[in-house]
């Protein structure tokens, strides 16, 4: 199908239904409708009445009283409003979700996601993670960064307690108190609330848990299991979708239905075809034009709308000539077409129960988690524990190193490779200097052995940034200066690019460059203070260039 909301199920999307009885499913009828005139959204009832003025950029459908609405600026922001169109919550908002469980999340400037109340009230916000989606089931999924490509998936309860670790490769919400996860292999399984796997990964797809059955795919085709794992339709299908109390499937590029046993109903024939919601009607396409057909797949409404939605309660949304309506069972409009469209999230409620504003995204840059990184490792004498004369042996323990791990004419040698330290930086470390001797053999090239009493040149760090964090390495570089205790700020020699610190053992040179800060770490040593001089100067710019952490040695 072209509605891309669909297919989006098997990771993210929520269905956001009422039970009606114990086997369909039904979405809540809606009361208010957000519609657009231009590029303003206003409310309208079910007869056409504005209730809400025309005033909002974007506007969600109501759920659980409250509306999620983002308004207009330099710096759009979101907010909610109660159905009389005033606020609950203020626009003041980067991001938000929708309400879920009596929760929704925010995301301020340059903040990390907050759990808000109905007030507006902060319950308690989640520094570390990346992403955070609405409550399910009591619990919210989460992730963080593994490192620049991947990230992993937990869920934390309604106190902000993290329940399940971040483990998952990916992760969808729980519903019927299972929730379907996926390993790093991208077979997806179903956990329990202890995060216990409950069904074993062995799916290519696994959708959520409704009325104690699930869709999944199994290599290229599509089934349903029980609650048990146990299949109740077996992988025959294109596609499926759950549809109340029965599914819509796919077979030879065309859709139709079948019941719960998988006894096709409605033979597949159509190019698109949209959920009957427990009504009496659903949405098809056969040609170019939409039309609605029964429960026994007869054409009840002649094709003959550019779009159409799924009826939700008495009325469905039409579009035709460019313009959008809403009409009855009968075909008669209800609200002539008028509006040049409705919201995102009303499409995605009619379509499948579901909001696209179930996550946010962090704008916290955590630049103490890097300033703590650095100030663990780095003592007045030491650096990771080490010392300029610790042997080489001793740092091949220390890292699970061997010989073979170095390139041994190099004067820098990396001993921590990419480590994680928040969502949007990663930090490496190296070794600087040339602790082997080298010894030409000949035909047989070289041969290298540990030079005795080997004092390193120096020790060095880059943080790589990334995401958030790009265009905040002076935050990092101005923090470090106060950050590690016992070191001073060489004044002299310091400017808005360089900085300096120095006590009687070591010389810190920390420098900023594009997604990257450095900080090489120096015996205290005429030679290296003389190299401070020499490439700082007195501070200024133009005397400022960059040093190469292995430019100095100690002899």
């Amino acid at each position: 199908m072209k509605i891309q909301i669909r297919l989006l199920s098997f990771v993210l999307l929520v269905v956001f239904m009422i039970s009606c009885n114990s086997s369909v499913k039904e979405s809540v009828v809606i009361n208010l409708f957000p519609v657009r005139n231009g590029f303003v959204f206003k409310y309208i009832d079910p007869t056409g009445k504005i209730i809400i003025h025309p005033q909002f950029k974007n506007a969600t459908v109501f759920r659980q009283g409250l509306a999620l609405v983002q308004v207009f600026g330099g710096k759009p922001t979101w907010g909610f409003i109660n159905a009389d169109g005033t606020y609950a919550v203020r626009p003041i908002y980067k991001e938000a979700t929708v309400f879920s469980e009596n929760i929704a999340w925010v995301v301020s400037e340059n903040g990390a996601p907050k759990a808000i109340d109905f007030k507006g009230d902060s319950l308690f916000s989640i520094k570390g993670a990346k992403t955070v989606r609405i409550f399910k089931d009591g619990l919210a999924a989460f992730s963080v960064s593994v490192d620049s490509l991947t990230v992993n998936w937990g869920f934390m309860d309604k106190n902000g307690t993290i329940v399940i670790p971040p483990q998952f490769t990916a992760a969808a919400n729980f519903s019927d108190g299972k929730c379907a996860v996926a390993n790093v292999a991208g077979e997806w399984g179903y956990i329990d609330t202890e995060g216990k796997i409950s069904i074993n990964y062995q799916y290519s797809h696994a959708n959520d848990f409704i009325d104690g059955r699930a869709i999944l795919q199994y290599g290229n085709e599509w089934g349903v299991i029980d609650d048990k794992g146990k299949y109740v339709v077996n992988p025959q299908f294109l596609e499926m979708e759950m549809d109340s109390d029965q599914y819509i499937i796919k077979r030879n590029n065309n859709w139709g239905w079948c019941d719960k046993t998988g006894k096709v109903t409605i033979d597949p024939q159509f190019t698109e075809a949209y959920p009957f919601h427990g009504n009496e009607l659903a949405p098809v396409r056969t040609g170019v034009k939409f039309g609605f057909i029964n429960r026994k797949g007869k054409m009840m409404i002649a094709e003959q709308f550019d779009q159409a939605l799924p009826f939700n309660g008495k009325v469905a949304y039409v579009m035709t000539g460019g313009k959008g309506g809403f009409i009855d069972k009968n075909a008669k409009y209800i609200i002539h077409p008028q509006f040049d469209g409705i919201s995102d999230d009303l499409k995605s409620y009619l379509l499948s129960g579901t909001t696209l504003f179930e996550s946010v995204q962090t704008d916290y840059f955590d630049k103490d988690a890097i300033i703590n990184r650095l100030k663990t490792a780095i003592s007045d004498s030491t650096v990771e524990g080490m010392r300029f004369s610790t042997p080489m042996s001793l740092i091949y323990k220390k890292y699970n190193k061997t010989e073979g791990d170095f390139t041994k004419n190099a004067s820098e040698h990396k001993i921590i490779s990419a480590e994680r330290i928040s969502n949007d930086a990663t930090l490496d470390f190296f070794i600087l200097g040339i602790p082997w001797n080298e010894k030409y053999n000949g035909k047989l090239g070289f041969s290298y052995t540990l030079k005795p009493k080997y004092i390193h040149t120096g020790f060095s760090y880059r943080i790589n940034l990334t995401s958030k964090g790009l265009g905040r390495e002076d935050d990092v570089l101005k923090f470090l200066e106060t950050a590690l205790k016992g070191y001073q700020k060489d004044l002299n020699h310091s400017d808005e690019n360089v900085t300096i610190l120095e006590n009687k053992f070591q010389l810190l040179v920390c420098l900023k460059q594009k997604g990257m800060i450095i900080v090489a770490i120096y015996p205290v040593t005429p030679e290296n203070l003389q190299m401070v001089d020499l490439n700082y100067g007195n501070g200024t710019v133009s005397d400022s260039t960059l040093v190469t952490s292995d430019s100095v040695k100690v002899k």
